[in-house]
Formats: structure tokens, C-alpha cells, sequence
């Protein structure tokens, strides 16, 4: 198997872990011939880059994609708050931080509810797509968004979420942009009772004395950024499944949970590869000098089996001993979503086990959905 040769590449490999591993290994700060970024890919250096003040989430010179300026996706993108560092975002992601612990029960009876009208009686085939269907039906119906309207909003997150990274695809992912924003705006103003997950994040908003012009673009954000992390979750958590099926009988035994397992698969086999940060200004990391206007892509995957914080990295241990798990990021843009993904991959995984469908195809070869950053199950080959 011819290994991958970039960070970009492995994301979609079949098995980049020794790639990531060579990656580790050497530590630090690096360099590969032919990819432009520096890369960081060992614990440390990981750690050490999400919590350096200098390097932020966007490029200084372009704040929102090109492709997307003058766009309701562009319009979006510029206001949600996993894509800005200055005043007021720090305002509104722990306005947001501080919203999403309190709805850990609600979004478990909500993934259970769309787990099984989702995942019952569901054909293999159907798996990937569904999978990416289940975290915009959960959140959606949280947020308030008409039932009928579901199946569309899916749509149109794809559509946004493509865009962002397909310039070819902007159209369409202003469209969808547009109509979601719409469905959001909505729904806010259509009844003088807001659903709790609004209500909640509107009254943080306010309490912290952050805008509140944040509410809807950052509610939207919601959806669009659970959208690939959760399915590739789930995605991740049953090829493990499938490929150990003692995993099935400890759950049975009372030796792990299925939560244990979800939360094993999401630094096993990251469903969120890497991450970008983005030098503003002439800064110094470990040796390391950098030049404003430099990029390090940041190895999540790598970083979660260095040996140096998960001891034998390459085995599935559910449950793993002070696990440190860098997918859903660190420092000052982590994921505040972390447990409501694990709720949801946790109890689609449920279902999909208790309607006793064959997951042996996942045991031997799969696809990969296009992508440099997420690794998201794609099919069967």
C-alpha cells in the first residue's frame, strides 16, 4: 500500500496511521517536500500550537474564504465563532460554552428519538448518508426547525458545507446559507416561546454582554459543524465494531459501555484529521521562528497515538487510562460540543446494533467522502 504524502492525503488513506506515526515520531515543528504548511503532528507540538496567542483560526488577509466574500455563505462564515479570534467572538463562544453542558439530557432524548426513525431497518448501503442526515435531524429539531423542513435543511447544510471548501460549489452553498439563516430567523421570531436550546444560548448572549445579532448565525453553526464531526463519528465507531466484534460482547458483559467505545473511536480513528492555524504576526514556537503570514496544519490524528500520552496508541482500549484525545481541538477553539456529539454518535450506534444489522462490509474495505480535514465513512468497495 503506497503510503499517503501529505497530512491532506492521509486524511482519505486507507490506513494513515504510519504515516501519522514517521509524523510523531520526528516531532516538532516540520517541514514536507512538496506541502507548503509547517506541520505539527506529536502531542506536545500540537498542544503547544492551539495554545499559542499568535496563531488564529483564519489567514490575517482573508478572514472569509474569497470564493465565499459578498455571500449568505460568506455572511455566515464571518460570523460564526469557531471562525473568529477578536472581540465580541470570546464573548460568544462562552456564551455558547457555557449553553451547550445544559443540554446534554435534552439531546440524548432527542438522539434516541431520531436514532430510531433513522437508523431502524436501515440497509448498509444507506449508512453514510444517514449518518450525516442524524446530527441536522437531532439539532434541528432542538432548534425549533419544522419537521417537514428537516430533509431540506440537511441539504442545505451539504450544500454550505461543500461550499466552503469547493469553490465550484458556491453557488449552490449560498443558497443554502441563505435558506437556513431564513428557517433560523424564522422560527426565532414565529412564537413568543423559544425552544430551549435558543432560549438558553439568547439568555448567555445577554448575561455576558455579548451581541445578540450572534444568536442566529452561531445556531446555524451549530448544525454545520456537527454535520461531518458526528457522522464520521459514527462512522468511526462502528468499523471498530466491526472489526473487533469482542468490543459487542464486553458492551454485553457489563465490561465497557457504548459510550466508552464512541469515546475510544473518536482518538482511534479521528473523525476530525487535522486543523489549520493561521500566523498573524512574526512569532517564535519551541526553536521554531515563523514568519507572519505562515500556516501550520495541526495532525489531531497524530497526536492522538503518540505513545507519550496514550501508551500503545495503536490498540482500541475502551477503557484507556487518563485517555488524551486532541479531535475536537484545545485551547481557546475547542469543541464546546464534544459531549452532545459523543450523546449523539452514541445513540445512533445503539440503534444501528440493536436492529441487527450486518456490519461485516465494514470489517474488510471502505470508501472515504472527500476531504483534507474530516474522515467521514464514504461507502464500500
Amino acid at each position: 500500500m503506497t503510503p499517503p504524502t501529505d497530512p491532506y492525503q492521509a486524511v482519505t488513506h486507507p490506513d494513515p496511521y504510519p504515516y501519522y506515526a514517521g509524523l510523531c515520531a520526528r516531532g516538532g515543528l516540520q517541514r514536507i517536500p512538496g506541502f507548503e504548511p509547517w506541520v505539527a503532528a506529536d502531542a506536545a507540538t500540537v498542544q503547544a500550537v492551539l495554545a499559542h496567542g499568535q496563531l488564529r483560526v483564519r489567514p490575517q488577509a482573508e478572514p472569509v474564504p474569497s470564493h465565499l466574500v459578498g455571500s449568505a455563505a460568506g455572511a455566515l462564515f464571518g460570523r460564526l465563532v469557531r471562525m473568529n479570534d477578536a472581540a465580541p467572538y470570546p464573548l460568544v463562544k462562552q456564551a455558547l460554552s457555557d449553553t451547550l453542558p445544559l443540554l446534554v439530557k435534552t439531546v440524548h432524548v432527542a438522539s434516541r428519538l431520531q436514532a430510531a426513525r433513522l437508523f431502524s431497518g436501515l440497509r448498509l448501503s444507506r449508512l453514510p448518508e444517514t449518518a450525516l442526515q442524524f446530527p441536522v435531524f437531532v439539532l434541528g429539531s432542538l432548534l425549533g426547525l419544522p419537521e417537514t423542513s428537516l430533509e431540506e435543511s440537511v441539504r442545505d447544510v451539504e450544500a454550505y458545507v461543500r461550499s466552503v471548501a469547493h469553490p465550484a460549489s458556491s453557488p449552490e452553498g449560498a443558497a443554502g446559507a441563505a435558506r437556513l439563516v431564513e428557517r433560523m430567523t424564522a422560527r426565532l421570531h414565529s412564537s413568543p416561546r423559544l425552544p430551549d436550546v435558543l432560549a438558553a444560548f439568547a439568555a448567555r448572549l445577554r448575561h455576558g454582554g455579548a451581541p445578540e445579532e450572534a444568536l442566529i448565525p452561531n445556531t446555524v453553526g451549530l448544525l454545520t459543524q456537527a454535520y461531518e464531526a458526528t457522522a464520521g463519528l459514527v462512522g468511526a465507531s462502528l468499523l471498530a465494531i466491526a472489526r473487533m466484534p469482542q468490543l459487542r460482547e464486553e458492551v454485553a458483559r457489563g465490561e465497557c459501555t457504548l459510550e466508552d467505545i464512541i469515546r475510544e473511536a473518536a482518538r482511534h480513528d479521528a473523525p476530525v484529521q487535522n486543523t489549520r492555524r493561521f500566523l498573524h504576526a512574526r512569532a517564535t514556537l519551541g526553536e521554531q521562528e515563523l514568519e507572519a503570514g505562515a500556516t501550520v496544519v495541526v495532525v489531531l490524528a497524530a497526536a492522538n497515538r503518540d505513545p507519550r500520552v496514550n501508551p500503545q496508541p495503536e490498540r482500541f482500549l475502551p477503557h484507556r487510562h487518563d485517555r488524551r484525545t486532541f479531535t475536537f481541538g484545545a485551547g481557546a477553539h475547542a469543541c464546546p460540543g464534544q459531549t452532545l456529539a459523543v450523546t449523539m454518535a452514541t445513540a445512533a450506534v445503539e440503534q444501528v446494533l440493536a436492529s441487527d444489522l450486518d456490519l461485516t462490509p465494514l470489517s474488510r474495505s471502505v470508501t472515504w467522502r472527500p476531504s483534507t480535514n474530516a474522515r467521514i465513512l464514504g461507502g464500500f468497495s
